[in-house]
């Protein structure tokens, strides 16, 4: 199976080709602007979302089984301040994905979000009404709508929740954040009052995979991982596995005020069913995540002075 993987330069894109070729499958990897190594002898080409004849041709000369779209701009701070721009990758590049991906008979998985829901039924089933509250959640509801449009098989829309993870630069997780800022000097605020139900990027690449040797199972699944917690209380989990001690981030609260650029739901958690019965891979524990995690490379030396027991992390270089 020939599989083409868009946003291969981010956390998800990037573990999802890892995935790809773990189990044996042709991979094409794209990615929005600079080259990536994905492996030894393969980099990601660089394909903007915005050049529609050019995405065109280049699925149509590889005309591959299955598309997998993990591009997207996905703060939504970042999606406030540019909504054209970001409507243009969110919306319009999937809708074009998904348009393309059935003319030419490939499975299609399209990544949504959690940030669909305004957090106040919580934990919400993939039959739910959404109601975001900020325009990156509309956006990403608008996009489902539109991919879910183009067919009704050979298509998944997959809604999944904060991500832990190893991200290429080494700077998009939860706990790259944290070991970035505590480098450079300072320490985080996190919310002890902004619960989400975290999924490893690994194990969350690993059942996209899976989702396309079943061409069975079709439409729109929540995945995640098996634990709410706090965004406070994940930061302390991820400090305490890499022996720092515990007053290096700051305990916050989350209010309205906090940000004038959209609001951000308090609590966001899924019911698996019935995704999770169906598949093999299954989802992972708060502590597996955590021992999945490694610290940048770039960032080894600072650890090992810094780290009040470095002994708790053995790097993989």
């Amino acid at each position: 199976m020939k599989i083409a993987v868009f946003g291969a330069s981010g956390m998800l894109g990037f573990t999802v080709c890892k995935s790809v070729l773990r189990r044996g499958y042709k991979l094409c990897a794209y990615s929005s602007k600079s080259r990536l190594s994905i492996s030894d002898n393969l980099e990601s080409k660089p394909l903007p979302f915005s050049d529609d004849d050019q995405i065109t041709r280049e699925l149509f000369d590889h005309w591959p089984d299955a598309i997998i779209n993990c591009g997207a701009i996905s703060s939504p701070d970042e999606v406030s301040k540019s909504i054209e721009h970001a409507h243009s990758v969110n919306v319009l590049g999937a809708y074009r994905l998904a348009s393309i991906a059935s003319h030419i008979g490939a499975r299609f998985i399209h990544v949504s979000t959690d940030m669909v829901f305004d957090g106040n039924m919580s934990p919400y089933r993939s039959t739910d009404m959404p109601n975001p509250t900020n325009v990156y959640g509309a956006q990403k509801l608008e996009a489902e709508k539109k991919v879910l449009s183009v067919s009704d098989e050979n298509l998944v829309v997959l809604r999944v929740t904060l991500l832990n993870g190893n991200s290429p630069m080494g700077k998009r997780s939860p706990h790259e954040k944290i070991l970035q800022s505590l480098a450079s000097g300072s320490k985080l605020t996190l919310y002890d009052n902004e619960i989400r139900q975290p999924c490893s990027a690994e194990n969350l690449a690993d059942v996209m995979v899976e989702l396309l040797e079943r061409p069975n199972l079709n439409g729109l699944f929540h995945w995640s991982g098996t634990e709410e917690i706090s965004r406070y209380n994940l930061g302390l989990r991820i400090l305490e596995r890499f022996g720092i001690n515990l007053d290096q981030i700051i305990r916050g609260k989350m209010k309205d005020k906090d940000s004038n650029l959209g609001k951000r739901p308090s609590r966001l958690s899924f019911n698996l069913d019935p995704l999770v019965s169906k598949v093999r891979t299954q989802p992972s524990s708060i502590e597996q995540q955590l021992q999945e995690l490694h610290v940048p490379n770039e960032l080894y030396s600072w650890y090992r002075e810094f780290a009040d027991d470095p002994s708790c992390y053995i790097p993989r270089f």
